[in-house]
């Protein structure tokens, strides 16, 4: 079973992100690195391309970045894992909003997922419809980016 989760919007378009539920458990940091299949396109690097273009952050890049930015907009399909976690990297560098969105709602799935099987494990059955509330997922995501790092481990 697989559950859809909204990741980015653009202009008129929002992408689809498709999470399993193996999702790795989050580190004591706060830092989450989950193996997650991420549907980047080609139209979604070529309008991170042209934000770029226009809030001047494409030539603060790397000319190894810049190259692959442009190249990674004229391929057809995205489906290697590494050119993925290296647009990512450059995503980050260009959009910030793109990223913390992604954050938010991978650590609050891992976090919803975890809450879901406890409370199956007490017997509590309808749990399981949690899992479509996308909300709280965000939520629990920005309650948990918004906790102290003291308290993040307990």
């Amino acid at each position: 079973m697989q559950l859809p989760w909204f990741l980015i919007s653009e202009c008129n378009k929002i992408y689809i992100v498709w999470y399993p539920l193996g999702i790795d458990s989050m580190s004591r940091g706060g830092v989450l690195e989950n193996n997650i299949d991420i549907e980047i396109t080609p139209s979604l690097v070529d309008s991170v391309y042209r934000r770029a273009l226009r809030n001047r952050t494409y030539f603060k890049l790397h000319p190894d970045e810049k190259a692959i930015l442009y190249l990674s907009r004229r391929l057809p399909r995205i489906s290697s894992l590494t050119l993925k976690s290296i647009l990512l990297k450059i995503f980050e560098k260009i959009e910030s909003y793109v990223v913390s969105r992604y954050r938010v709602l991978s650590i609050g799935l891992s976090i919803l997922r975890r809450r879901v099987e406890q409370a199956i494990k007490l017997g509590y059955g309808k749990a399981i419809e949690w899992l479509d509330d996308i909300d709280l997922a965000v939520y629990l995501g920005v309650s948990y980016l918004n906790t102290s790092p003291i308290y993040r481990g307990l």
